[in-house]
C-alpha cells in the first residue's frame, strides 16, 4: 500500500509542479482531507515523494517557459531559459535532472551520517551563521545584478516592504495596513511572483527569437558541471535547515558560486533538491517545521498521537528505500520532456503571443481560486500588475528575494545583537 501513496505523491507532485505559484504547500492543503486517513509513515512518504518530484517539475516548466513552477525554481527558471532561447534547451534539462538527483542522493548521505550527532548540529547552526549565510546571499545580489546597484537596492527594499505590509503573528502588530482592513491580510506571495516576475519576464522574452533546438540523442549529464553540483549540493544541505527560506536561498546562492548558464542550473538545482531533503531533519528529528508546508504535514501527523524524537527516527529511514523509486520516476518524466523539447519549442514560437495570454489567464485565475479571499486577491492582481507593467525593463528578480530576505534577515540581527 506505501508504493501506491508514494506514486500518488509523485503524480500530484508533477500537477502542482508545473503551476506557478502552487508548490507543496498549495498541494497538502488541497488534499488535507484526503492525508487524514493516512497513517504517520504515509503521510511523510507522500510528502517527500511530492516534494521531490515538485523540485523536477517546476524547474522543466522554468526552461521552457520562462515561468518557476515556484520561488526555489526561479534561478534555473533565468538561466535554463536563457538556454532555450539558444537552442540549448536540451541540455538544459537533462543536466536540471542529473544535477537534482545528485543533490538528493548526497543529502541522504548527509541525513545518514549526521543522525547520530543532529542535536550538536544543531546547536553550532545559530542565528549568527543563520545572519551571516543570508548577508552573504544579499550581498552577491547586489554585487552580481546585471542592471545597476541602486537599481537592484531599491527593487529588494521594495519586496522587503512588500513582505512587511499585514498583521505579524510574532509581534501582533500590523504595519502599513492604513487602516485598510484586507491589508492585514499582507501581501500574496502568489501575487508578487505573478505580477512582478512572471509578467515582466514574459513581456520581456515576448519579441526575443527562440533559436533551434539541437537534437541531441543521448540524455546525459556534462560531467563539467560536476563541481557546480558539489558545490550546490552542499550549500544546499546547510541553506535548507534555514526556517523560512530553506532550498530557495540555497539555489539562489549556488548559483552565484559559478559561471555560465548550464553551471548555474546545475548548482541551483542540486541546492534546491539537497536543502528541500535537509529541511525536513528539523522536522523529522525536533518536531520543528521550518517551512509552510511542513506545518501541514507537522498537525496531520501529532493528530494521530505521533511524538517527533531521535528515538522515533528508525521508524522513518525506511522512506529512504522508496527515494531511489522517486528518483527514477522523475528522470523518467525528464526524460520525455527531453524527447519533445523540439516539438514544444516549434509551438512556443508560432504562439507565442497566444501562449503568454493563456499562462497569465490560467495562472491568476487559478491564484484567485486558491486564495480565501478572492476579491482582495483580485485587486492585488490588478495593482501589482500595473507596477509589473511599468517595472517590464528592469530586472526584477531583486524583489522575490527581499520579499524573502528581508524579515529574516532583521529577526536574525535582532538575536545576534541581543545575544552580543
Amino acid at each position: 500500500m506505501s508504493i501506491l501513496w508514494c506514486i500518488l505523491g509523485v503524480l500530484t507532485g508533477v500537477l502542482f509542479g508545473v503551476i506557478p505559484g502552487a508548490g507543496p504547500f498549495l498541494a497538502i492543503a488541497t488534499l488535507y482531507p484526503l492525508l487524514l486517513i493516512l497513517d504517520p509513515f504515509n503521510i511523510l512518504l507522500f510528502y517527500i515523494s511530492l516534494l521531490i518530484t515538485t523540485n523536477y517539475t517546476n524547474s522543466v516548466t522554468g526552461i521552457l517557459y520562462g515561468i518557476p513552477g515556484d520561488a526555489a525554481a526561479v534561478t534555473t527558471a533565468r538561466h535554463g531559459h536563457n538556454l532555450f532561447l539558444k537552442g540549448k534547451g536540451h541540455l538544459a534539462v537533462s543536466n536540471n535532472a542529473i544535477s537534482s538527483t545528485i543533490g538528493s542522493v548526497f543529502a541522504i548521505v548527509l541525513f545518514i551520517l549526521f543522525l547520530p550527532s543532529i542535536y550538536d548540529i544543531f546547536k553550532f547552526y545559530n542565528s549568527t551563521l543563520q545572519l551571516v549565510i543570508i548577508s552573504t546571499a544579499i550581498l552577491f545580489l547586489t554585487l552580481m545584478s546585471k542592471q545597476k546597484m541602486w537599481k537592484t537596492i531599491s527593487l529588494f527594499l521594495f519586496g522587503g516592504v512588500l513582505a512587511k505590509i499585514g498583521f505579524n503573528n510574532t509581534t501582533f502588530e500590523t504595519w502599513g495596513t492604513f487602516g485598510i482592513d484586507y491589508l492585514t491580510l499582507g501581501i500574496p506571495f502568489s501575487a508578487v511572483m505573478i505580477c512582478l516576475y512572471i509578467v515582466p519576464e514574459l513581456l520581456k522574452f515576448r519579441d526575443v527569437k527562440i533559436g533551434e533546438q539541437k537534437t541531441i540523442k543521448k540524455f546525459g549529464y556534462d560531467s563539467s558541471t560536476l563541481p557546480a553540483t558539489g558545490v550546490g549540493s552542499f550549500v544546499g544541505f546547510w541553506c535548507g535547515l534555514i526556517p523560512g527560506v530553506t532550498n530557495i536561498l540555497g539555489s539562489y546562492l549556488s548559483a552565484n558560486f559559478v559561471k555560465k548558464d548550464l553551471n548555474k542550473i546545475a548548482a541551483a538545482e542540486s541546492a534546491n533538491n539537497s536543502g528541500a531533503l535537509s529541511s525536513l531533519l528539523p522536522l523529522i528529528i525536533l518536531g520543528i517545521p521550518i517551512v509552510g508546508s511542513e506545518v501541514l504535514i507537522y498537525y496531520l501527523i501529532v493528530t494521530k498521537g505521533f511524538t517527533f524524537s531521535v528515538d522515533t527516527m528508525s521508524y522513518f529511514t525506511d522512506i529512504l528505500y522508496f527515494i531511489p523509486i522517486v528518483l527514477i520516476i522523475c528522470l523518467v518524466l525528464s526524460w520525455g520532456c527531453f524527447n519533445i523539447l523540439g516539438q514544444l519549442a516549434q509551438v512556443y514560437k508560432k504562439h507565442k503571443n497566444i501562449l503568454i495570454i493563456s499562462i497569465v489567464t490560467f495562472i491568476c485565475i487559478m491564484s484567485i481560486n486558491i486564495y480565501p479571499v478572492k476579491e482582495y486577491m483580485i485587486i492585488c492582481l490588478l495593482v501589482l500588475g500595473l507596477i509589473g507593467y511599468a517595472l517590464r525593463k528592469f530586472d526584477t528578480f531583486p524583489i522575490l528575494y527581499g520579499y524573502f530576505l528581508t524579515d529574516l534577515f532583521w529577526d536574525n540581527l535582532m538575536r545576534v545583537m541581543v545575544i552580543y
